[in-house]
C-alpha cells in the first residue's frame, strides 16, 4: 500500500536488495519479518554512514546557513521570530545527529528520568543551544520547555560531568554554525539557558514552547525523533518548525507483520557505507507560519534545494490510505485506534512512528490520519504537539480532541480539557474521523 499518494509502489524483499525508484509520491517497502534485529542493524548503519561521511569531509568554517528569507519562505509578521526559530532548530538538529551517531556507537548511555521516560546528552544541549539563540534575539522571550537543569546541578559528581559534556557539544556545535564569531558559552550560561525552559505558559503575550528531542526512545534507538518548536502568541499558535533529522525525504517504508515504519532500503544503506554521493535522501525541517502555509526543506544546509510547499492529502481513498500512531502501546490504545480505521474502511496496516514526526507524515499526505488515544488519566504536554499541530493546519489539516475541538495550548504546560484523545487529517476527512470515533467509542461501552 502505498498511502494513497501514487498508483503504484515499488517494493524491495528482504531477499532481493533491489532499490526502487527514489520519487517523493512514492512509498519503497522493505519486508521484515523480525522487526527489532533488522530494525535496529538499519539504525545504526544509517547513522554510521552518516558519521563517517562527516569524518571524511570535517568543516572548519561556519555552515553556510540559509535564512528563511534567503530560502523564500514568507513569515508575514513573525518574519523574524521565523529566522530565529529555523536557526536554533538548524542547530539543535546538527547537535542531536552528532549525539545520536554517538549512542549509535555506544559511545554514550541514556539516563533515566523519574518517570521513567529516557533522555539524553542531546535533550539537555539542544534546549540549552534554542534557548540561548532565541534569547540572543529576544532577551525577555518565555520558553516552555521540557527540561530543566536540576539533575546537572544536583547530581553530585555525575551531573557536573554530564554538564560538562553538554557545555562541550553546545559550544562545538556553536563554532560549527558560526566559526570564528561563536562565543563561548561557560556551564552557569549553560544551565541557565537550559532553566529559561521553565515558563508555566498562559493565554497572555508570547510563549515559546520547545520539546528538544520529542520521541526520546526513537532516538537512542535510532529512529525517528523532532525537534519541535513553536510560537504562541496571545493564546494562538503562531509560528511551527520543526526538525526530523531521519526522516526519508520521499516517505519510504518499512513493512513489518502488522504496521509500517519510515527506513531505508537495504541496497541504500550500502551506498551510504560506502560514501557514495546521495543528495537529499533523509533529513527534513518543517516550517509553518499562520496564514503563510507549511514547507520542508533538507536538515543538511550544504544542500541547496528551494523548500517544498507541503499539503495534506486532497482525496481518500480507503483502500490506499494509511493511518499513523505511536509505536508503544503504552502511550495510545492501538486496539481503539484499528477499529477506527476499520470504520473508516482504511484497510492498511498502521504508519508507526515515534515523535511528532508523525504530524510531519500527515502534512506531506505519507499517511492521511493521526491518532493518539492515552489512558484514561493521562495529561497530554503542550510541547509534545505544539509545533506538529500548526504544520498540519498550514498544509490544509485540521487538528481536534476526539470530540471535535480544537486543541487548548493557553492553559499553562498541559493541554487541559482534552476529549479522550487527538486526531488529525485533512479538513475534508475530518468530520468523516469524528463520526468513525463516536462509533468505535460507542462499540467499545457495550
Amino acid at each position: 500500500c502505498d498511502g494513497g499518494h501514487g498508483d503504484t509502489a515499488a517494493r524491495v524483499t528482504a531477499r532481493s536488495f533491489t532499490m526502487p525508484a527514489v520519487a517523493p509520491t512514492r512509498h519503497a517497502h522493505v519486508v521484515l519479518r523480525s522487526p527489532a534485529p533488522r530494525a535496529r542493524a538499519l539504525a545504526r548503519d544509517t547513522t554510521r554512514a552518516a558519521s563517517a561521511s562527516h569524518r571524511r569531509a570535517p568543516r572548519t568554517a561556519a555552515l553556510d546557513v540559509h535564512s528563511a528569507e534567503s530560502l523564500g519562505i514568507d513569515g508575514g509578521a513573525y518574519a523574524r521570530e521565523l529566522e530565529v526559530a529555523l536557526d536554533a532548530v538548524r542547530m539543535a538538529s546538527t547537535l542531536c545527529q552528532e549525539v545520536q551517531a554517538q549512542l549509535m556507537r555506544m559511545d554514550e548511555q541514556a539516563e533515566t528520568k523519574e518517570d521513567r521516560s529516557l533522555v539524553t546528552l542531546a535533550d539537555y544541549a539542544a534546549q540549552a543551544i534554542i534557548s540561548w539563540r532565541i534569547a540572543q534575539e529576544f532577551p525577555d522571550m518565555r520558553l516552555v520547555g521540557e527540561e530543566d537543569s536540576e539533575a546537572l546541578t544536583e547530581g553530585g559528581e555525575g551531573g557536573a560531568q554530564t554538564l560538562g559534556k553538554v557545555t562541550a557539544l553546545v559550544n562545538k556545535t556553536l563554532k560549527t554554525h558560526m566559526g570564528a564569531d561563536a562565543p563561548e558559552l561557560s556551564t552557569m550560561d549553560v544551565v541557565n539557558a537550559i532553566n529559561k525552559g521553565q515558563s508555566s505558559g498562559g493565554p497572555s503575550g508570547k510563549h515559546w514552547i520547545l520539546d528538544p528531542v520529542d520521541g526520546t526512545l526513537g532516538f537512542v534507538r535510532g529512529d525517528q525523533y523532532a525537534i519541535a518548536l513553536a510560537l504562541m502568541d496571545e493564546g494562538d499558535l503562531k509560528v511551527g518548525v520543526m526538525g526530523c533529522p531521519n526522516m526519508p525525504k520521499s516517505g519510504d517504508v518499512l513493512e513489518f507483520e502488522t504496521s509500517y515504519t519510515y527506513g531505508f532500503s537495504p541496497r541504500l544503506v550500502s551506498k551510504m557505507l560506502a560514501g557514495d554521493s546521495l543528495g537529499w535522501y533523509k533529513g527534513c525541517i518543517f516550517t509553518a507560519v499562520r496564514g503563510h502555509g507549511a514547507y520542508m526543506f533538507p536538515t543538511d544546509p550544504s544542500l541547496k534545494i528551494d523548500p517544498l510547499q507541503v499539503s495534506v492529502s486532497d482525496a481518500f481513498d480507503p483502500r490506499k490510505a494509511k493511518f499513523t500512531e505511536p509505536v508503544m502501546k503504552a502511550n495510545s490504545s492501538q486496539g481503539f485506534t484499528a477499529a477506527v480505521a476499520t470504520n473508516l474502511g482504511i484497510e492498511s496496516k498502521p504508519l508507526r512512528i515515534y515523535s511528532q514526526v508523525k504530524y510531519g507524515s500527515v502534512a506531506r499526505a505519507d499517511a492521511d490520519v493521526f491518532m493518539k488515544f492515552p489512558k484514561a488519566g493521562y495529561q497530554e504536554k503542550i510541547w509534545d504537539h505544539a509545533a506538529g499541530v500548526i504544520l498540519v493546519e498550514e498544509a490544509g489539516g485540521r487538528v481536534s480532541d476526539a470530540g471535535g475541538a480544537p486543541l487548548n495550548f493557553a492553559g499553562g504546560r498541559f493541554i487541559e480539557n482534552l476529549d479522550r484523545g487527538i486526531i488529525a487529517a485533512s479538513s475534508a476527512l475530518h468530520e468523516r474521523l469524528l463520526d468513525a470515533v463516536a462509533k468505535s467509542w460507542s462499540s467499545s461501552q457495550l
